[in-house]
């Protein structure tokens, strides 16, 4: 009987999906969504801003969590931990993250009831087809960049539809839903995902190696990215740090308007392939404030950042060069970027005690963790800085190795546990050791030490 029940609902489902494409899925708000994984910042985003279009959402998670709590405290029906009872037969499409091996139950009660599976990125994609949709891509700066233009055109009056990151402090959460034209979203260039997306302005912030357990070599990352620009059409705007040569190469690729930004890069800049250029200056950290000026030799202006690191004036730079081109007035920009207090677990000031501060950052990249490190000792001038860093994948530690040894010169202790396994073999796990991390900082001039077990790095910081 559940052999015959199966094979009912498969036959069913293909005869659906025949007659009604995946476009129509994502365009009528009678279907019903599953997500494996919806507890990730970027399900989650997805799952609540399909939920407020008036989809019927559904999803699990392995892990109970706030977010996964806030998504059930918003009317979604969240199931903790993956079990195939949690796909029901009426479900229309299954979304998951790249994160989600191909055996998981889930996904194989899917297949039995031939519901089709798709990526977040697909159904990001299919719902930027209705909006102008603003891309952010690039190694670093992402989550920043994209809260930045969310919070500037919001400001605007322009109601934009954002995905983010992150949980950003200035709107209470990961997204926001708006009546207007725009949506705004990541573009991660891990396992090609942003090229599901067919965005009107498109933003690289910059391109180094990483994700390298998925692609070769830069080379590779850099043809992901040419084929991510050729897809803007000839009406639409191409926006890269031209301090980046990456980007630079890339942006050849690019049918529409290039407009470039960069720190003293004019000279050196390829003109055939920057339309626009905006020259930034007079940077200055101090005071817990950073202040900079911007200008493309016609329109200029002075902004202040209260976070620091010159990494976060360039992601500034890329929201003042969109919310230029969308005719957002300058004080607008000026007054929002003053007010940002930055995203969850980007310089996230945690509190302090007795003069000390205490600092939660995301960064696990090599030029990450450098640029962070530079701009908090410019911040705060004069006081000493202790890192614990958790190493992010021991694939990517590996293949870094020597970058992440010279990256913490600006600390003055670095205190490190065990690497953060993810998507990880075992001959990956076997290949290289947090110890082997600490014995290149030590190398490389700055004092570091390796505790494995939190409680003890704790004990050992007091």
């Amino acid at each position: 009987m559940r052999i015959f029940k199966r094979i009912k609902w498969g036959i069913i489902r293909r005869i659906r999906l025949f007659f009604n494409p995946y476009e129509k899925i994502f365009s009528d708000t009678n279907s019903k969504c599953h997500f494996i994984g919806i507890g990730g910042i970027g399900m989650s985003a997805i799952a609540f801003i399909m939920k407020d279009r008036g989809f019927t959402v559904t999803g699990s998670d392995m892990n109970d969590s706030d977010m996964v709590k806030k998504l059930i405290s918003e009317g979604i029906r969240v199931v903790v931990g993956h079990k195939k009872e949690n796909i029901d037969e009426d479900t229309d499409v299954v979304i998951v993250s790249s994160a989600i091996p191909k055996n998981n139950p889930e996904i194989d009660r899917a297949l039995t009831l031939g519901i089709p599976i798709v990526k977040r990125s697909f159904v990001l994609g299919k719902l930027m087809k209705q909006y102008k949709g603003i891309a952010i891509s690039g190694t670093h700066g992402k989550t920043t960049t994209t809260t930045m233009i969310s919070l500037v055109l919001g400001r605007a009056g322009l109601q934009p539809t954002a995905l983010i990151g992150g949980e950003v402090k200035n709107i209470g959460g990961n997204y926001l839903v708006g009546k207007g034209a725009y949506m705004i979203a990541e573009a991660c260039e891990y396992d090609r995902s942003f090229l599901d997306l067919e965005p009107h302005i498109a933003i690289i912030t910059n391109i180094e190696p990483d994700h390298l357990d998925y692609y070769r070599d830069i080379h590779e990352i850099k043809e992901a990215f040419m084929r991510f620009v050729s897809k803007l059409s000839s009406d639409g705007l191409l926006i890269i740090s031209a301090d980046d040569n990456n980007n630079l190469d890339v942006a050849h690729a690019a049918k529409c308007k290039v407009v470039g930004y960069g720190f003293g890069s004019k000279n050196r800049m390829n003109d055939s392939v920057v339309d626009e250029y905006w020259e930034v200056e007079n940077v200055n950290q101090a005071g817990g404030e950073t202040n900079f000026e911007i200008s493309n030799g016609k329109v200029s202006g002075k902004f202040t950042l209260k976070i620091p690191g010159k990494h976060n004036v360039s992601n500034a730079c890329a929201t003042i060069v969109v919310a230029y081109h969308l005719g957002v007035e300058t004080n607008i920009i000026e007054g929002v970027l003053k007010e940002f207090s930055g995203t969850k677990r980007r310089f996230e000031i945690k509190g302090e005690k007795n003069g000390i501060i205490v600092v939660d950052d995301y960064a696990h990249h090599p030029t990450e963790i450098k640029s962070t490190l530079e701009g908090a000792k410019k911040f705060y001038n004069g006081k000493k800085i202790v890192v614990v860093f958790e190493a992010h994948q021991y694939s990517r530690t590996k293949l870094l190795l020597d970058d992440f040894g010279k990256s913490f010169d600006n600390a003055d202790l670095v205190v490190m546990p065990d690497i953060y396994a993810v998507r990880d073999t075992k001959s990956d796990q076997e290949s290289v050791s947090a110890e082997d991390l600490v014995e290149r900082i030590n190398k490389n001039g700055t004092k570091a030490v390796y505790i494995s077990d939190y409680k003890e790095i704790v004990k050992y910081l007091r």
